[in-house]
C-alpha cells in the first residue's frame, strides 16, 4: 500500500514498469529476428552440385579399384548394360554392379574414395578457401566410418566365439554388438578425429568437433554393414549389398560443402 499512496513510489513505479514492458518487447523482437535469419540461413544453403558430383566420380573409382582386387569383371558387367533395352533388366545389372560383398576392407575404401572425391571438388570449387575446415571434416567422416565399423566387426565376431546354444540370446548378442560398436565408435572417432585435427591439420586454432543429429543419420552405412555381417540372408533381402556404395555418398559430400 505504500508503494501505490507514496507520490514519489509511484512515479518510480511506473518508470519501472515502463522499462520492463520494453525490454520484454525487445527481446521478443530479437528472438523473431533471429528465427528470421535462421530460416532465412537454411533456405540459403543449396546443393552444392560440384562437390556431389566429384564425391560420386570417387565413389565409383573406390568401386571399381575393388571389383579389379578382387577379379570382379567390369567390361562385362557394363556391357551388359547396353545389350537389353528393358528397364527393369538394366536395373538390375546396375544393382549387380554394385554388390561387391562389402566387408570391412571395402568399407575403408568406399569411405577413403568418397571424402577425397568430396575434398577435391569442395577445395577446387571453394573461392573463401575454407581448405582447413574441409580436411578436418574428412577426417572427421572417415573415422566416424573406420572405427564404429571396425568395432562392430569385432564384437560381432566376440558373439560368434561365444559359443551361445540359445538362437535368441545369440540374435539380442548380436543386436547388443551393433547398438554398443556404433554408439561406442562414434564418440571414440569424435575424440580421435578432434585430436588429429587440433594436432596434425590445425595445431594453431584448437577446435573440438562434436557429435550432430545429421552423423547419426549418416551412420547408415554402418549400419548396413552391421546388418549384412549379423545378418546375411536379411541384408541380401533388403539389397543391402547392392545400394551401400550410394550411402557413402553422404560422408564425401559433408566434408566437400564445409565452410
Amino acid at each position: 500500500m505504500y508503494i501505490t499512496t507514496n507520490p514519489v513510489n509511484q512515479e518510480l513505479f511506473k518508470n519501472f514498469e515502463a522499462a520492463r514492458v520494453w525490454s520484454n518487447n525487445n527481446a521478443v523482437s530479437k528472438d523473431v529476428a533471429d528465427i528470421s535469419s535462421t530460416k532465412t540461413e537454411v533456405k540459403k544453403e543449396k546443393l552444392n552440385l560440384p562437390v556431389l558430383c566429384t564425391t560420386a566420380l570417387g565413389t565409383l573409382a573406390s568401386l571399381l579399384f575393388i571389383r579389379k582386387y578382387k577379379g570382379m569383371s567390369i567390361k562385362n558387367d557394363l556391357m551388359k548394360l547396353s545389350r537389353s533395352s528393358d528397364i527393369k533388366t538394366n536395373l538390375k545389372n546396375i544393382a549387380n554392379f554394385f554388390d561387391i560383398n562389402t566387408g570391412l576392407k571395402e568399407m575403408l575404401f568406399l569411405g577413403a574414395g568418397s571424402i577425397l572425391g568430396g575434398l577435391t571438388g569442395g577445395i577446387i570449387t571453394d573461392k573463401s578457401r575454407h581448405t582447413k575446415n574441409k580436411i578436418k571434416e574428412g577426417v572427421y567422416q572417415f573415422t566416424n566410418i573406420a572405427i564404429p565399423a571396425s568395432f562392430v566387426t569385432g564384437l560381432l565376431k566376440l558373439a560368434e566365439i561365444s559359443k551361445i546354444s540359445n538362437p535368441i540370446n545369440t540374435r539380442i548378442a548380436k543386436i547388443g554388438a551393433v547398438i554398443v560398436g556404433i554408439g561406442a565408435g562414434m564418440a571414440t572417432s569424435t575424440l580421435i578425429s578432434n585430436k588429429i585435427n587440433n594436432s596434425v591439420v590445425d595445431n594453431k586454432l584448437q577446435s573440438k568437433r562434436s557429435i550432430k543429429l545429421k552423423d547419426g543419420i549418416m551412420q547408415l552405412d554402418d549400419i548396413s554393414f552391421a546388418l549384412i555381417l549379423a545378418n546375411p540372408k536379411l541384408a541380401g533381402k533388403l539389397c543391402l549389398n547392392k545400394i551401400i556404395p550410394l550411402l557413402f555418398l553422404t560422408c564425401g559430400y559433408e566434408a566437400g560443402k564445409q565452410k
